[in-house]
């Protein structure tokens, strides 16, 4: 039976810098991936942005909220994709390349040696051991001191027995659908182009030449020349369903634009993503529940450890967003409570699956603000193994 300090389960936004914070305090971590890359939605998905690193005062030129790996891991994409910051009317955020994030995940924990990546890996039972946790994979089983659940489904609590809250499935964040499209014409990414587009497509759907599930399909350009993104948010299903319905709108969606734009004529795809972006399921029941109260007042913490700087972006049906903003442009508070298991001693949590509301979660579970979270978890769970010694 192998041991280390501090499991980490999922290797997405939050898990890749919990484990290297925890790596980083001198934690022996081992990183559970069930996928064959790191990235988690930002790889597998396909999202296209990093929104939540930077502080909400657009007034201001960008400046990242949380120091540390959202930094570390902003600058490095800036360097890889050769594009900065963009303001998105009240917000700012950074064009990602989906396959520039997963070199720089994998590179970020190459780099650390007390961290161990087993891809392919899958919780099947976790039980609780005098010293900590016994984590099963399978046929192999690993002791650890601590653990943190960065699954963004909270696969680990009802392993351990612990409390899984579910969202309610009549305002469930939508998920979204995202897939490309190479060989473009750059004027398509002109701004009066996709206004158009946007338009055009309303106008195929109610003609019934593009199924209803296109309606509000988005374009954004890509940091690559030549590529457009398109996303469109589903009403909820399993996701290989949602993956089944992705693929047909992605046809037809290339099919429509290849016809009506000799900006697309030539285009090559579509390229669909590998999973949906799935945006809310499961979250844990923490010590302190984050409240939209809580991120839009500006409530203080003593225990303060991440900040969030994304609105309130509730996507309950498939007509887009509906955001919400702090009512002072200012970093809102996480406290580590909110990271933490209210049942467990030495469980913590972060990125989607973080203690918080159905509000709140539609603002801190944005990537910037997922790297936030998963730092904080990964110093918290190494020093709380440090204290056990």
């Amino acid at each position: 039976m192998g041991e280390v300090d501090i499991i980490v389960i999922g290797g997405g936004s939050a898990g890749i810098c919990a484990a290297i914070a925890a790596a980083r305090c001198g934690a022996k971590t081992m990183l559970l991936e069930r996928s064959d890359r790191l990235g988690g939605m930002g790889t597998l998905a396909k999202v296209h942005t990093f929104c939540g690193l930077y502080h909400p005062d657009v007034s201001q030129p960008p400046q990242v909220a949380n120091p540390g790996l959202p930094a570390e891991i902003e600058k490095l994409m800036r360097e890889r994709t050769g594009v900065g910051p963009i303001k998105m009317g009240k917000v700012y955020v950074l064009p990602q390349d989906p396959e520039a994030f997963a070199a720089i995940a994998s590179e970020l924990c190459a780099a650390e040696k007390n961290v161990k990546i087993l891809f392919g890996s899958t919780c099947t039972r976790i039980a609780r051991d005098t010293g900590g946790f016994i984590v099963e994979m399978g046929s192999e089983k690993v002791c650890c001191r601590a653990l943190i659940d960065t699954s963004a489904d909270a696969i680990a609590a009802p392993l351990l027995g612990a409390t899984r809250i579910s969202a309610d499935p009549a305002v469930i964040q939508r998920s979204a659908i995202i897939f490309s499209l190479a060989a473009v014409d750059p004027a398509a990414n002109e701004e009066k182009f996709r206004m158009r587009l946007a338009l055009d497509i309303v106008r195929a759907v109610k003609a019934g030449k593009l199924p209803p599930t296109a309606m509000g399909t988005a374009s954004r350009s890509s940091t690559n020349r030549g590529e457009v993104y398109f996303t469109t948010d589903l009403d909820p299903a399993p996701r290989e369903e949602l993956l089944k319905r992705g693929r047909t709108l992605a046809n037809a969606l290339t099919s429509f634009l290849r016809e009506k734009y000799p900006e697309y004529r030539a285009a090559t795809g579509p390229f669909i993503a590998d999973q949906p972006g799935v945006r809310e399921s499961f979250r844990w029941k923490g010590r302190y529940e984050l409240t939209a109260e809580d991120l839009l007042e500006g409530t203080s913490f003593p225990d303060t450890v991440a900040y969030a700087t994304w609105p309130i972006e509730l996507r309950e049906d498939t007509r887009g967003p509906k955001l919400r903003f702090f009512k002072s442009p200012i970093p809102a508070s996480i406290p580590l409570r909110s990271l933490t298991s209210a049942e467990f001693e030495g469980v913590y949590f972060a990125g989607r699956c973080i203690s918080a509301t159905h509000e709140a979660l539609a603002s801190v579970r944005v990537m910037g603000t997922c790297f936030a979270t998963g730092q904080a978890a990964g110093i918290a769970a190494a020093k709380h193994v440090k204290n056990k010694h």
